[in-house]
């Protein structure tokens, strides 16, 4: 159980740092580290404890506090069949800071440092578990309204111990205030495909 619900968290991309010119006019500014978002997921286990699949939901937010600097939150709430009779609820919330620096005029770096805490219950049982996390990865700005972003990040809790996936995103610029997007996550036993929106206030 300790080990699914580590698996199910644990979310790195990794990205590809290019990027092509021109940018177009909305992105032109380079980016923006203030957002707020929400993320509708499929979700797919093959795990000792879960073999079935479920969908989730997330909100999630950014603020840019100094030059380089954010600050985020995020709580996300999923609904997986076990495969046993019975469904299992995750709720998980994570805050945390991060360094953002630009690698080329397209090209972000950027890394991230977060307290994570999950809370799992279904048929009569809970259990909850919390630990820290570290990503690493890169925004990339394409031809057109296109940004491409990819992370590998690591996570270890205080009982479900330490775990590394790999997750890809995919954003089209509407305008300057809006985005949508689709991300890609892959892990030993959790596969997550999820379509997201992007509000940015800069």
């Amino acid at each position: 159980m300790r080990s699914m619900t580590r698996k199910f968290l644990t979310c790195f991309t990794l990205g590809m740092s290019f990027a092509c010119m021109p940018i177009s006019q909305a992105l032109a500014q380079g980016f923006s580290y203030n957002y707020l978002e929400g993320t509708y997921e499929r979700i797919d286990v093959d795990d000792n404890f879960i073999d079935g699949d479920g969908d989730g939901w997330g909100l999630s937010g950014s603020l840019e506090v100094a030059n380089n600097w954010h600050v985020f939150t995020s709580f996300s709430k999923a609904e997986l069949d076990s495969g046993f009779g019975f469904d299992v609820d995750f709720d998980v919330t994570t805050v945390g800071g991060g360094y953002h620096r630009a690698l080329a005029p397209n090209v972000d770096l950027v890394a991230n440092l977060s307290y994570v805490d999950v809370e799992a219950s279904g048929a009569g049982f809970s259990a909850d578990d919390d630990g820290f996390g570290i990503s690493i990865g890169a925004r990339s700005l394409l031809r057109g309204n296109f940004e491409l972003a990819g992370y590998i990040d690591y996570v270890d809790l205080d009982d479900g111990g330490d775990d590394t996936t790999i997750r890809g995103e995919g954003w089209y610029q509407l305008n300057r205030s809006f985005a949508l997007g689709a991300k890609l996550g892959i892990g030993d036993d959790v596969t997550r495909f999820g379509l997201a929106g992007r509000w940015y206030f800069r």
